[in-house]
């Protein structure tokens, strides 16, 4: 497969699933949505459908739901005039819908395309009394005594083993030591002899996994169940991301769009199950990112809707476009110095 389509597919359909879903739940509750674009700045493509101008625009960084009654509209003598319907009539629970449509619209994406994997590929599980053989260390003990990946070493002179772990027992006794390996479904044995000169075995392994192919259904909920249990550590890794950054003190843990097209170069390569467990990860990622409360971000923007609940109003509109407008910037500052992390880590520096 093509990076380049790739790339375009996934960022896309996530762009337009987001956006999407403030569509939605807009339109849902009557509120009106002029424009809709995929993209920012001068529009290369439109069309007129359903009351809203939907766009494709030149700078393929995002895109906007333009919903009635989120900023404020000026007069001819540049006064700004507070909205009064649209997002602005809306109870605290309607502008939540709204502002967390997006997000929920990439979780579900996320969910189906996990559960989509699952069916064809299983649901992993760890079998902790085997290890498996991941990769060996050339010119190391293990494969001179010929250990190769994919191998499964389920006993150790004779004795099964009780937690794949119990591969380091052989560097616990200098002597002749015998490995019951499966290789491609058949038993053979291994003879290792440890006299305590090596530090190391020079095999790199873990559990067996594993496939359990589930009913759509069973893998839907997996998929849900394990989006939920990882979600707080990659919020996590966001925060630990974005501080590291600020402060000078590159991570691995934030990836920008160098960074997401390496890794849609990797995806392309390795297949579509690759390519469709990409676009999940990246659709989980902008459910996150979204949230955090920074102004631009939906998370910012909630956050604003609530204080103005709390304090009766007294966020005027336009001191909440502005802002807005400078948590934009500020993400574009984020944009810029997430790159150049990308581009010294691709040339190691």
């Amino acid at each position: 497969m093509n990076t380049a389509v790739v790339l375009i597919l996934i960022l896309g359909v996530s762009i337009f699933i987001h956006e999407l879903g403030h569509y939605l739940a807009a339109r849902i509750q009557g509120v009106n949505v002029p424009a809709f674009s995929i993209g920012f700045g001068p529009p290369l493509l439109r069309m007129r459908w359903a009351g809203t101008e939907w766009r494709l625009s030149l700078i393929p960084l995002g895109g906007y739901a333009e919903i009635e009654g989120m900023a404020p509209d000026f007069s001819p003598d540049g006064q700004p005039i507070p909205p009064r319907k649209g997002f602005a009539g809306l109870s605290l629970f309607g502008k939540f819908l709204i502002l967390v449509g997006g997000v929920f619209m990439n979780l579900l994406l996320a969910w189906f395309l996990m559960a989509w994997v699952y069916t064809a590929q299983g649901i992993p599980h760890p079998v902790e009394n085997r290890a498996q053989v991941v990769s060996v260390v050339e010119g190391s003990l293990a494969e001179a005594i010929g250990l190769q990946p994919g191998d499964i070493i389920v006993a150790i002179d004779g004795k099964p083993l009780s937690h794949f772990t119990d591969l380091n027992r052989v560097k616990s006794s200098i002597g002749k030591h015998t490995l019951t390996v499966i290789r491609n479904g058949d038993q053979i044995e291994l003879e290792l002899v440890w006299d305590g000169t090596h530090d190391k075995l020079g095999v790199r392994y873990g559990p067996e996994v594993v496939y359990d192919k589930p009913g759509f259904g069973r893998a839907l909920i997996t998929a849900i169940e394990t989006s939920l249990r990882f979600l707080p550590e990659m919020l996590r890794s966001f925060t630990r991301g974005l501080a590291g950054l600020l402060v000078g003190s590159p991570s691995k843990e934030l990836v920008g769009p160098v960074g997401i097209v390496n890794l849609a170069g990797q995806a392309a390569k390795a297949g579509i199950l690759a390519v469709v467990q990409l676009a999940a990860l990246i659709n989980l990622s902008l459910a996150i990112f979204n949230l955090l409360p920074i102004p631009g971000l939906d998370g910012g923007r909630l956050l604003l809707v609530v204080i103005n609940a709390v304090s009766g109003g007294r966020i005027k509109p336009e001191h909440e476009a502005m802002i807005n407008f400078i948590g934009f910037l500020f993400l574009i500052l984020l944009m810029v110095l997430v790159t150049l992390q990308d581009v010294q880590r691709l040339f190691g520096s």
